[in-house]
């Protein structure tokens, strides 16, 4: 039987043994009221009350049906609750793999861009570039603000305070560290081509001039 009919038939069940307990009654009134008469009483009562009994055991099987239905519906809901949570898991564990992967790739390519920073700045100072953009990767005491910066650039501000990072830079301020290194290399480039300017070879310094104008101009 399915909840459905399981009702039904407690329903059922329990219209009956209300009907029988009426009849029980009336037939204890007649039994007692036939000993007084001195009359031996009927089986009547006797037959209901048993019948009663057995309506009872009914009742009480459909009941335990009903509640074991219950148990293994509220089981199968746990089941399917978790089985879904389960599946919301594993995809959310892929993104995690990817995070941790990035993270991973982050703080490896991290070290080796500081190292390489940090081996390169005199020479690229020394050479005349401009290292405004990248200058502070080495020197921020609360952060590295060209990295920073970059976090901003990828996730917006949220990506930067999810890392804790407390700073006053906002979006408008983002810029990647390729972009930041193409600063850098733009300098230098300027820096160049400054030196060819001042070549004494007439053709050389020409076009440095003029590869000067155009860069001016297109800023």
């Amino acid at each position: 039987m399915d909840k459905n009919e399981l009702d039904k038939r407690i329903a059922d069940l329990q219209a009956e043994r209300e009907r029988l307990t009426g009849e029980l009654d009336n037939a204890r009134t007649e039994a007692r009221d036939a000993m007084i008469a001195g009359k031996k009483p009927g089986g009547t009562a006797a037959a209901l009350a048993e019948r009663i009994s057995i309506v009872d055991d009914a009742l009480a099987e459909l009941q335990d049906r009903t509640r074991s239905a219950a148990q293994s519906a509220e089981r199968n809901n746990r089941r399917r609750r978790a089985e879904t949570a389960l599946d919301a898991t594993s995809k959310r564990a892929k993104l995690a793999l990817s995070v941790d992967d990035a993270l991973n790739a982050l703080a490896s390519s991290w070290d080796a861009y500081a190292g390489a920073l940090r081996k390169d700045v005199g020479q690229v100072s020394g050479a005349g570039g401009d290292l405004t953009a990248v200058e502070r990767a080495l020197t921020n005491n609360r952060a590295a603000e060209p990295l920073v910066k970059a976090l901003i650039q990828s996730g917006g501000v949220k990506l930067a305070r999810t890392f804790g990072i407390d700073t006053p830079l906002r979006e408008r301020h983002a810029i990647s560290l390729t972009d930041a290194e193409n600063r850098v290399a733009e300098s230098l480039r300027v820096e160049l081509l400054r030196v060819k300017a001042e070549s004494p070879q007439p053709n050389i310094s020409a076009q440095a001039r003029a590869e000067l104008v155009k860069m001016e101009a297109t800023r």
